[in-house]
């Protein structure tokens, strides 16, 4: 029987195959969608990867998904006594695991308690049916990033219909009273290009020369309160909370306070997965209605 005190695998956490090697890996923080290759000690870097140093000291390997062999998470499972354990902790000697059955007659006689969980500890030789589980990352990360990218990631954006034709826009007029627009390698007659752009793929019209101007942004709902996608983190919907429920803010461990785009105003936003949301809407706003 394959023991996780021996295996490759850790008792749980992420692996990844890079070039046919097994490392430990997690996901690179602030480089989504990239995973980090962390090295066990003694064992040589990643061929042709640069390390990186983590906020709490560590250092790992960033690499892209599409570079990988395998992505997985991992964990073990074992019983005792004939009920199911998830595998916490794997020595010489013992297994350490936390309890999954619904015996709680068993629970109270055999563990210990933590809060509302149950967990114990197990001589090696009392264990039974030490069963690794397998779960891919790469196929549903990719398919995430596919989502993501056909929406922008949910950001807030602004378009402008000039002469038939639509481009991304400045939501605001600025302080001469005109739109930016942003053409790319078009070059559209009757405006003028903005000198603020080196690039010359902005000009600049008047709101009353355009066939639209309009304002997107999405909105979902999470624990039953509303919220404006503000765009995504690492993966994770970031939204904005819109209502003003006091005991939702003050009892809500899920919301984090920051200052708004003043720098001086309190917002509360929340992240989530897509799976975590629900009414997911997009919305669009005229914005000559009131230029």
């Amino acid at each position: 029987m394959t023991e996780p005190a021996r295996f490759r695998f850790p008792v749980k956490g992420e692996v990844a195959v890079f070039r046919g090697k097994h490392y430990r890996a997690r996901g690179a923080a602030g480089l989504w969608p990239y995973a980090e290759l962390l090295p066990g000690p003694g064992c040589p870097a990643p061929e042709g990867l640069a390390p990186r140093e983590a906020a709490d000291g560590s250092v790992g390997y960033p690499v892209a998904p599409e570079r990988l062999d395998a992505w997985e998470a991992v964990h073990w499972t074992f019983r005792w006594r004939g009920e199911l354990f998830k595998c916490t902790r794997a020595t010489t000697a013992t297994y350490s695991g936390d309890y999954l059955g619904s015996d709680e007659r068993f629970a109270k006689e055999h563990l210990k308690r933590l809060v509302t969980d149950y967990y114990g500890r197990f001589p090696r030789d009392e264990v039974a049916e030490l069963k690794l589980h397998r779960e891919d990352l790469i196929q549903p990360l990719h398919a995430l990033v596919r989502r993501l990218d056909e929406v922008d990631h949910f950001r807030p954006k602004a378009y402008a219909v000039y002469s038939g034709r639509t481009y991304p826009a400045a939501a605001e007029v600025d302080a001469s009273g005109l739109i930016a627009l942003t053409t790319g390698g078009d070059r559209p007659e009757g405006l003028i290009a903005d000198p603020r752009d080196p690039g010359g793929e902005r000009f600049l019209v008047a709101p009353e020369q355009l066939d639209a101007w309009y304002r997107t942004h999405w909105t979902f709902r999470a624990y039953g309160e509303p919220f404006d996608i503000l765009g995504t983190v690492d993966g994770w919907i970031k939204g904005l909370y819109t209502s003003n429920s006091y005991g939702f803010i003050a009892h809500s461990s899920v919301l984090t306070e920051e200052k708004g785009p003043d720098g001086v105003h309190t917002q509360y936003t929340l992240k989530t997965s897509l799976d975590g949301l629900t009414d997911l809407e997009q919305h669009r706003t005229d914005l000559l209605a009131n230029p």
